[in-house]
Order: C-alpha cells, then sequence, then structure tokens
C-alpha cells in the first residue's frame, strides 16, 4: 500500500552498509525521512525511501559513515525516463485521457429502479422517444423535466427521482399498485346464469332465490339464482320486490370428449457421438462462423451467445460465442403396448393438470386404449366439474302497489 502511495513521485529501493545502523534509522526517523519494507540481511539493511528523501540522506551518511547503494528505481518519473523516446505510446496515453475526458460529458448508462408493473425496456422506449438515450450530452439534460414527462406518460407512476451520476443516469421510481387492484363491480341487482350446459352436482345460495336445485340439469344461459326477492304478505301474496346482488356457488358436471391416435413406429435421433466445435460472431445481420464446415449428413446446430453490452443497460448489436454440430442418424423405432400406454398416459396427464389450472376437476374417467394395426388409440369421456354462474343485471319489475295504483287509475 505504501508503494503505490509514492508511486506518483517515484521511489527507490536502496542498500544501506553502515557500523550504525540504529544511530542512521534514529536520526532518519529525527529529519522525518520515511523509509518502508525495512528488511535487514547479513547487517545490509535494505529499504524504500521516496526520491526528495534519498537526496537529503547525504548529511547522514557522513555523519554514521554509511554506504547507500540503489538497487531498484521505481515510480512514474522513472517510467517516463525510461519511454521517453516512444513518443507514439504517450501520444496515445494523451488522446485515451482526451477521449475519455470528452466521453464523460455523456451519458452512456441509464439504470431504472422501483419499477414492478411497467417494464424497464418499456421506459426505455419512452425515454429514447424524448430524446433521452445511450450517447446523449449531459449538458442537454434536464432531470426534472425527464421526472415530469415519465408521470405523465405512465399514469400508475406517482415520483420519479432522475439524477446523473458520472456518466450514468439513474432513476428511482414509485407505482400506484391500487390502480391495479380488481375493481369491485357496483352494487345492484345482478342474476346468476349458467355458463355451461350439464348437471348441477352441488349448489349453495348465499344472497338471491335459487332457481334450480342440486341433481337438476341446465343449459347454457339459463338462470340459476335470481336475484329479486319476492316479499309475500299474510295471504302469501306478492305485497313488493326487493332486489340484491346474487352469490352462490354452483358446480356443474359435463362431458368431455377426449381422443388421440397415433402410429406404433417413429423417428428419432441418435447422435454417434461425434461433434465439431467452433467460435461464432455476429455484427449486426451478419455471421461469421470459424468453424469448419460439416461434411455430415445429419447434424444438429447449438450456438452459444452473449451481446456485447457497454454498460448495465448500453449493449452493441454485437454477439460472440461458440457454435457445435452435433452428428446423428435417423433411427426407425416401434412402441411397445407398455410405452404406448405410457404416453397416452402422459398426454392425458398434461390435459387434467391444464383443466385443474383453470379450475375444472375431473370426477370421472371413461378412457379406453385400444392397439390395431400398427395404430394407438385412446378414445372415451371425461366428467368435467366446474364452477359456474355468470353476473347479469336482474330486470327490475313496478312493485305491487304501483301496479295497483294504475289500475284504480
Amino acid at each position: 500500500m505504501q508503494d503505490w502511495s509514492h508511486y506518483g513521485k517515484g521511489y527507490v529501493r536502496i542498500k544501506a552498509y553502515t557500523q550504525s545502523p540504529e544511530r542512521f534509522l534514529n536520526l532518519c526517523a529525527y529529519h522525518k525521512i520515511t523509509v518502508w519494507n525495512l528488511v535487514n540481511k547479513n547487517d545490509i539493511y535494505e529499504m524504500n525511501i521516496s526520491i526528495p528523501d534519498f537526496f537529503r540522506l547525504k548529511n547522514i551518511c557522513k555523519k554514521t559513515g554509511t554506504r547507500v547503494l540503489i538497487t531498484g528505481k521505481y515510480g512514474l518519473p522513472f517510467f517516463f525516463y525510461r519511454n521517453k523516446k516512444r513518443k507514439a505510446f504517450f501520444i496515445g496515453i494523451f488522446l485515451s485521457f482526451l477521449i475519455m475526458f470528452f466521453l464523460s460529458g455523456y451519458i452512456w448508462n441509464i439504470h431504472v429502479e422501483g419499477n414492478i408493473h411497467n417494464s424497464t425496456q418499456s421506459i426505455l422506449g419512452y425515454l429514447e422517444e424524448i430524446d433521452v438515450c445511450h450517447g446523449t450530452a449531459k449538458k442537454d439534460l434536464n432531470c426534472a423535466v425527464i421526472a415530469e414527462k415519465l408521470r405523465g406518460e405512465f399514469p400508475n407512476i406517482t415520483w420519479v427521482s432522475a439524477k446523473i451520476t458520472g456518466s450514468r443516469l439513474f432513476l428511482e421510481i414509485k407505482e400506484n399498485d391500487n390502480i391495479y387492484k380488481e375493481k369491485i363491480p357496483e352494487k345492484g341487482a345482478y342474476d346468476l346464469i349458467s355458463d355451461k350446459t350439464g348437471k348441477i352436482v352441488s349448489m349453495v345460495t348465499r344472497k338471491g332465490t335459487p332457481m334450480k336445485k342440486a341433481g337438476e340439469l341446465c343449459q347454457k344461459g339459463e338462470l340459476l339464482v335470481s336475484g329479486r326477492l319476492d316479499i309475500l304478505n299474510d295471504s302469501k301474496e306478492v305485497e313488493k320486490y326487493e332486489y340484491t346482488d346474487a352469490d352462490a356457488d354452483i358446480y356443474v358436471e359435463y362431458p368431455l370428449e377426449y381422443y388421440q391416435q397415433f402410429s406404433m413406429t417413429y423417428q428419432k435421433p441418435v447422435y454417434t457421438g461425434k461433434q465439431r466445435k467452433g467460435y461464432l460472431l455476429q455484427v449486426g445481420d451478419y455471421y461469421f462462423d470459424f468453424k469448419r464446415k460439416s461434411s455430415w449428413e445429419t447434424f444438429d446446430t447449438t450456438t452459444n451467445l452473449k451481446q456485447l453490452r457497454l454498460t448495465e443497460n448500453f449493449k452493441l448489436p454485437i454477439f460472440y460465442g461458440t457454435s457445435t454440430d452435433y452428428e446423428y442418424e435417423t433411427q426407425k423405432f416401434v412402441y411397445t403396448e407398455k410405452e404406448a400406454k405410457e404416453k397416452v398416459q402422459r398426454h392425458l396427464q398434461v390435459l387434467l393438470k391444464s383443466l385443474e389450472e383453470k379450475g375444472v376437476q375431473i370426477s370421472e374417467n371413461h378412457v379406453k386404449i385400444n392397439i390395431q394395426k400398427n395404430v394407438c388409440t385412446a378414445s372415451g369421456t371425461l366428467l368435467a366439474v366446474e364452477k359456474t354462474g355468470k353476473k347479469v343485471p336482474t330486470d327490475i319489475l313496478p312493485q305491487q302497489t304501483e301496479r295497483n295504483f294504475d289500475i284504480n287509475e
């Protein structure tokens, strides 16, 4: 650590031949001459010392009878001296610093943080539309304006903090999660109708008047629970109507036809184990494959590419990686009866899982497998149970008192 701190001004490694090492070191300390990495090798002391302090040793060496020998020179002054004739090298260093200074006046990385509902790409796309992108001069950017425009473009963004650090534009965003919460329907009178045809296997009504019961058949669009309540008088006659938002758990059982057919013979690639690997470079729409062309008749090719990027979100249209060819031979195989049944079961399980994710339960499975003339056929019926009940507005009828008043008139 001490070496690096003196590297800019330069330092030397010396050997001190002296009969009074303690006095020599004490005088160095007294005159505030710093030495480090002190090593004693057979009464010869090696140490590092800065260039200015080295020239201050003359009087101390005379007083203590010390002879000093330089064994190494380090630091920028010596580096420049050794390379003083390499003008192109120093010109390159100067131009590099000049380019870095020039590029530091531009934005090369845009970092977005805190966004959940709005993707980073959509935000970067909008910023590009308002001329805020990689390579934009920092002097042309107004962080307050950027924050204001983002809030105006994305309604769910409630707060934006934009700041520039070095060549990086940092955007911290807070979104309003309430805007994505499911909207609760307005209170009113609603019926529940069936959205499928089948047999009602379960029905629990919490609000409304049930028009069907468990065990009965229902047609698609048929009324199941009415949002209209009949209020009866002592004579069991309808005195008036009240309305509510019908609510019930209704499950309907209905059949699903299943059919699958495939050949017992099939072909698949068998890899020989031979492969050929090479490097691949993509620049824009141009590909450069440095792998020898394969002489195999059939082979698969896999590529593993990485995109070259300068910063977090500043990607160049340059991809590099490897390309590998794998030779294979196509061979013919025949399913055994067990393998054919397992294939049907796998396909059926995928279907059942998909139905289950949609809230559909299978109560009975009547699918049969038949293998005949090199063809496997799976067909039958699945009995599905699914929740039903679609809300539709209730027809509002005039009250009985109003109708009697009209008749008397």
